[in-house]
C-alpha cells in the first residue's frame, strides 16, 4: 500500500485498525521515511479515530492503543448533521526517546 501508484511519487504513511470496542481502537502505524512500523503516530491515531466515528464505530472520547503499548486518547465533536467534526483533541504521554549532538567539525 504505502507504494500504490495511486499515492505516487511520495508514498503514504499506512494505519491497520482494529476496533476493540465502542470507544477502543488498536492500531499499527507503517510510515513512509521511516520504512516500517513505528511506535507511535499522532496523526495516525486521531485519522482513525475520526474516521471510525464516521462509521459509527467508536463514539468521542476514543482511546487508541499504539504499538508502544501507550494508550492515547482522542476527544473529537462530530456534528452528525453534515459530518465534519468541530475540535480535536489528542491526550497522552510525550516522552523523549533519544537525545544526541551535532559537532561543527
Amino acid at each position: 500500500v504505502r507504494h500504490h501508484s495511486c499515492f505516487a511519487p511520495s508514498g503514504t504513511n499506512v494505519n491497520f485498525v482494529q476496533v476493540i470496542d465502542g470507544q477502543t481502537l488498536k492500531i499499527r502505524t507503517f510510515e513512509r521515511g521511516v520504512e516500517g512500523e513505528t511506535l507511535a503516530c499522532g496523526t495516525g491515531a486521531v485519522a482513525s479515530a475520526i474516521l471510525a466515528g464516521c462509521k459509527g464505530l467508536v463514539k468521542s472520547p476514543t482511546t487508541v492503543k499504539i504499538a508502544s503499548g501507550e494508550t492515547l486518547k482522542i476527544h473529537f465533536d462530530n456534528n452528525d448533521y453534515n459530518g465534519s467534526f468541530g475540535t480535536v483533541f489528542l491526550e497522552g504521554p510525550a516522552i523523549t526517546t533519544f537525545e544526541g549532538t551535532i559537532n561543527d567539525s
